[in-house]
């Protein structure tokens, strides 16, 4: 079976994606982009979450690969280039490739990890998601500062 898996054309789509956006570091270049960037970056995470719910159906392993994406994200809308720059040392895609390889090699003791750290990864995707509405209403305040200073 993990042979069948890794031959899927969405497994992949995936490693190409974490070569691509954290190996070539296209993810932080495509950060300094205002919100472009931001949203097609986003939407590049979709892959890993349809693999991991539909290819592999673990919901443990979709709430790290979620968790792991909204925590890039996060980074990302920090304003004034500092999430930019955050971006460079967080690789949000290899690590989520990193953790799907493992589900698909049988590896039990990450396999064993994640399952245990399910509930705080949920809890933390709430955490995020209310951190991520405050840093973007920070971020549309600095950026009218800043334009009001001109």
């Amino acid at each position: 079976m993990q042979k069948d898996i890794k031959e899927l054309k969405s497994y992949k789509l995936i490693q190409a994606i974490a070569t691509i956006m954290d190996r070539y570091y296209v993810d932080p270049l495509l950060g300094l982009v205002p919100t472009v960037g931001d949203a097609v970056t986003s939407l590049l995470t979709l892959p890993y979450l349809y693999f991991s719910v539909f290819k592999l159906r673990s919901i443990p392993l979709t709430l790290a690969l979620l968790c792991n994406m909204l925590i890039d994200f996060a980074m990302g809308v920090i304003p004034f280039w500092i999430g930019d720059i955050l971006d460079f040392f967080n690789h949000s895609y290899v690590k989520n490739y990193r953790l799907i390889t493992g589900y698909v090699e049988g590896d039990d003791e990450m396999i064993k990890s994640v399952d245990r750290r399910a509930w705080w990864m949920a809890a933390l995707i709430a955490v995020l998601c209310v951190l991520i509405w405050l840093l973007i209403k920070f971020a549309v305040w600095a950026w009218d500062w800043l334009i009001g200073l001109f």
